[in-house]
């Protein structure tokens, strides 16, 4: 590896980071915060609960007209300029949230402007997404890309457990009515800051090598009269059978993610009576063993390829997710079995499909349409397969008045079909070679 390639993937990284940071921030704050901040006017728990949940969930909404767009200007201008761009929108986004206040006072426009922020942070996602994965695919030999390519995904763990960190301190060493009133504005406005860093960090990258030879492909196509193939409308034209599976096999990747680490939280605090600051101390203890089992992840992907890693991990997901959360619920709110759980089912099982589902997406794809490609498979599913779990969990759970075993069913039953549709798309593919 260069050192030009070294330096690109220390700033992608940081950049990934920095999305994630922004994204699920928002998570914890609408499983442990918003409720009681914007939707507590309800005059319900549950009911400012589902609220918060929904308006995390509605974000995702905008999250396929960003990969849309960003999607193809970074086939048509290039990866480094769309990835920037989105960033800039995620941090200003992110940091409004940090300064609105709270319904009581300022009545219910501020929730509007709250779900309008949301709207465009996800907006913003949808071109951050697809260009860190491009920027490290993209610029190393074919014998390295899996491997290579999980590593924008150790932007998760990174930017997660910095969040929550951010929030957990603020917690821990504020009087709870003084968190409420103004600490846990902190890691919000936290955003802008590093998002300026990611930013100014961009005039040090390199555009990729596939890019760039793609732009030299178009530009003889165009020079010879022919007319260019490349974007959105070229890619659904020509790869829906892919975008289908691909996008059922993004179905695990969003509901154990926002099973585990978004949903989990309300369930510690509200069914097994944790404090809120355990909740934070698990999610960090998740996030610093999703690290190295990313870079697990991303050597198997390259050792054994991706569909064989991606089919071990949803198959692991598969078995160990109802086990892992009847664990949590017996251990009536113990902190150190409940972080054993979710350390099993998120940060070892389901993170072998994390780890290798950037590479997956993009060997499918062409150069000339695999911004776009990746994207809408990453983005234009994301409402119903991701944004929409926290609250059919918080339903599920109500239901079973407090039983895991059908929020476990659920998660069992996306796992295998998401599987599936691994394996069909491996093969479909195959065929077509």
């Amino acid at each position: 590896m260069d050192k030009n390639f070294k330096k690109t993937a220390a700033i992608t990284l940081f950049e990934s980071a920095v999305q994630w940071y922004c994204f699920l921030l928002y998570g914890t704050a609408a499983g442990t915060v918003f409720s009681k901040v914007f939707f507590s006017i309800s005059g319900n728990e549950v009911t400012a609960l589902i609220l918060s949940y929904m308006s995390f969930a509605i974000g995702y909404i905008a999250g396929p007209f960003g990969a849309v767009f960003f999607g193809h200007i970074g086939d048509k201008k290039g990866r480094k300029f769309t990835m920037y761009t989105s960033l800039l929108m995620m941090g200003i986004s992110t940091s409004v949230i940090g300064l609105l206040p709270p319904a009581e006072s300022a009545g219910i426009a501020v929730v509007f402007i709250l779900q309008a922020m949301r709207l465009f942070q996800c907006f913003g996602r949808g071109g951050t997404w697809g260009g860190g994965i491009l920027m490290a695919y993209e610029n190393v030999p074919e014998s390295r890309r899996n491997f290579i390519s999980c590593i924008p995904q150790i932007g998760l763990p990174i930017g997660f457990g910095l969040s929550s960190i951010l929030i957990a301190l603020p917690n821990y060493f504020l009087d709870e009515s003084i968190f409420f009133t103004w600490g846990w504005r902190i890691p919000f406005l936290s955003a802008i800051v590093l998002t300026v860093i990611a930013v100014r960090l961009k005039g040090e990258m390199m555009e990729t090598a596939d890019f760039k030879a793609a732009q030299a492909k178009l530009e003889q196509q165009e020079a010879e009269g022919k007319k260019a193939k490349v974007g959105f409308v070229h890619m659904v034209k020509n790869y829906w059978p892919t975008l289908l599976l691909g996008s059922g096999t993004r179905w695990v990747d969003g509901t154990f993610y926002n099973i585990f680490i978004v949903w989990i939280l309300s369930y510690c605090t509200g069914w097994l009576g944790m404090p809120l600051i355990q909740t934070y101390i698990i999610t960090i203890i998740a996030c610093i063993f999703k690290i190295p089992f990313t870079l697990f992840g991303g050597w198997c992907a390259q050792k054994l390829g991706n569909t064989k890693t991606f089919v071990i991990g949803a198959a692991s997901s598969a078995v160990l997710s109802i086990p892992t959360l009847k664990v949590i619920e017996i251990s009536g709110g113990n902190l150190w079995v409940t972080i054993i759980g979710v350390v099993l089912g998120w940060s070892i099982a389901y993170n072998l499909i994390w780890a290798c589902i950037g590479s997956l997406w993009s060997s499918y794809f062409e150069t000339e349409v695999r911004y776009s490609g990746i994207s809408f498979v990453y983005h234009v599913p994301s409402f119903l397969v991701a944004g929409m779990v926290p609250t059919i969990c918080t339903l599920l759970i109500n239901y079973g008045n407090g039983d895991t075993i059908y929020v476990g069913i659920y998660s069992t039953i996306v796992a295998l079909i998401s599987l599936v549709c691994a394996v069909v798309l491996k093969k479909r593919f195959e065929k077509e070679k």
